[in-house]
């Protein structure tokens, strides 16, 4: 089965920076950015990335460059983007809240890097990478008597603007690459598939390191409206949520688990912040529609919430679903949507044929979004990326690794990982399926299953679940769970929490969660409550 997104014709220059220049141009009066006290128009962020970029060409930095930004929350991250991809090269997200092992690991993985742009406070987090360092807030660059007008720089829409980290299986992140047409693409898509324009102020949420911060980064400047950055390099929910209705957010990207975080916040507390938002764009993990209901249902809230799937390899949106019909959410899996425009998902069974509707297959995504693989990745690596002929012509796709399936009425509907399955009692199934089952038991709020290994043994399933209101019972609910689910696949242990482990990301730790378990610590803190 094959799902189409709307063919939407793109301009020949499929920059994404160059509509931030062109709004420069015809509103260089315009709130661009904010963050703490600091203010800058879109004339004042264009000439201070205008400097940065010049003086990184003069060092040679241009065209198909690879440039590391570690820069923490401030206007000096958003101009060393922008300086980036102005001189032609290709910016790498190097957060500053990662362990600086895991910064290390990720510096190890590009030789190839030119340089790192960082500031004060995070020079000594790149210390021995590749290429030079560039202090942005060094005054000896002199950086004011370079140029404040545009660099005249060609580049492709098959160039790369960026290339983000993504976990691997066996450790290793991988560098995955995105082309100038994909992200233009998806900043267009967002833009006329849900009217964005300059009233559409972003407040970033997620760690720089994610690839939904990405978008969330470039969107409202390439609308025209102004980015919000939390003047703190951790994510601080108070302050996030104070400013969200101080400064008037409209939209925010961020996985799932903020955004519980937030609501959590608005409903414990009977206010109405949230309700001013005008868009949630929802990606990452999977998503609980149970998490949110109360408060996305409440009367006069006209926020929007949109449930995503992607991958960081085809420009991270592939597909969009807007939430409405909660109570049906409580009875089957939430849809993800149909593609984004000028993108293609495919639903293939082993041999890469499409299956029917409703046949669950693995999830292949071709089209525009698809981006140029990894960098200085091994062959199996690659393999991710196929072409193969469909209706006469070479067709480009990438395996995700995630199965689902289409509905009818064309919206995917994504099941789980091809390789989120275990072993228990000698028979495989998928933590998907699991998950699915104990979130819909009116008792649970959510729930994340894990595998627990004990020596040479099978895998016993442990629930580590968020309750609705009063504790979970764990009887009875192993009991209910037993009219819907083969005796095999219900958890041999259900462990209460207040909340789940976060990673900078802003996603469910699973690794961390499942130490907790091994360790007794999360036993520990179900029984103290």
């Amino acid at each position: 089965m094959a799902l189409i997104g709307n063919r939407v014709p793109l301009p020949a220059e499929r920059l994404a920076h160059r509509v931030f220049e062109e709004h420069a141009r015809t509103h260089p009066e315009r709130l661009a950015l904010t963050c703490g006290e600091e203010r800058l128009t879109y004339g004042e962020l264009n000439a201070r990335a205008n400097r940065l970029a010049h003086h990184l060409t003069a060092q040679g930095i241009t065209r198909g460059a690879i440039v590391g930004v570690c820069v923490d929350r401030s206007p000096e991250l958003v101009s060393s983007i922008l300086a980036v991809l102005k001189a032609g090269a290709t910016y790498v997200p190097l957060d500053p809240t990662y362990p600086a092992e895991r910064l290390r690991l990720m510096l190890s993985q590009l030789p190839q890097m030119t340089a790192v742009l960082a500031a004060n406070d995070t020079l000594s987090l790149v210390e021995g990478c590749h290429g030079a360092i560039v202090d942005v807030n060094d005054p000896e660059l002199r950086l004011e008597s370079r140029p404040a007008t545009d660099p005249e720089v060609e580049i492709g829409p098959d160039d790369l603007c960026y290339v983000v980290f993504t976990s691997g299986s066996t450790g290793t992140p991988k560098a995955t690459a995105v082309r100038h047409e994909g992200w233009y693409n998806l900043l267009n898509w967002l833009r006329l598939e849900y009217e964005l324009d300059h009233e559409s102020s972003n407040m970033l949420l997620s760690s720089f390191g994610f690839d939904i911060s990405q978008r969330s980064i470039m969107a409202p400047l390439f609308v025209g409206a102004a980015l919000h950055l939390l003047p703190s390099r951790s994510f601080d929910i108070s302050l996030a949520y104070r400013l969200i209705g101080e400064l008037g957010v409209r939209t925010l990207h961020c996985a799932p688990s903020t955004l519980y975080l937030l609501v959590d916040r608005e409903m414990d507390r009977g206010t109405d912040v949230l309700t001013g938002l005008h868009y949630v764009f929802i990606g990452g993990e999977p998503m609980s529609a149970a998490r949110v209901a109360d408060w996305a249902t409440r009367e006069g809230n006209g926020c929007v919430l949109l449930h995503q799937y992607g991958v960081a390899e085809c420009t991270d949106v592939a597909s969009s679903h807007r939430m409405v019909d909660y109570p049906g959410y409580a009875n089957s899996r939430m849809p993800a949507g149909p593609p984004v425009y000028n993108t293609e998902i495919r639903i293939l069974d082993d041999t890469l044929e499409e299956v029917a509707t409703g046949e669950v297959g693995e999830i292949c995504i071709s089209g525009m979004s698809v981006g140029a693989g990894y960098l200085n990745a091994d062959p199996e690596r690659q393999s991710t990326f196929v072409t193969t002929e469909r209706d006469g012509r070479p067709v480009r796709f990438y395996r995700t690794g995630d199965q689902g399936y289409a509905t009818p009425s064309g919206e995917l509907v994504v099941v789980g990982r091809v390789d989120h399955q275990v072993k228990v009692r000698g028979m495989r199934i998928d933590l998907g399926d699991v998950e699915h089952a104990v979130r819909r038991h009116k008792k649970v709020r959510d729930v994340v299953v894990l595998p627990v290994s004990d020596g040479e043994q099978d895998a016993r399933l442990v629930a580590v679940v968020i309750a609705a209101a009063e504790p979970v019972d764990e009887r009875s609910l192993r009991q209910d769970l037993l009219e819907t689910l083969p005796r095999n696949m219900v958890p041999q242990e259900f462990v209460e929490v207040s909340a789940f482990p976060l990673n900078p990301n802003g996603k469910i730790d699973r690794k961390a969660l499942a130490e907790s378990v091994r360790s007794g610590a999360v036993a520990q803190e179900g029984r103290a409550r």
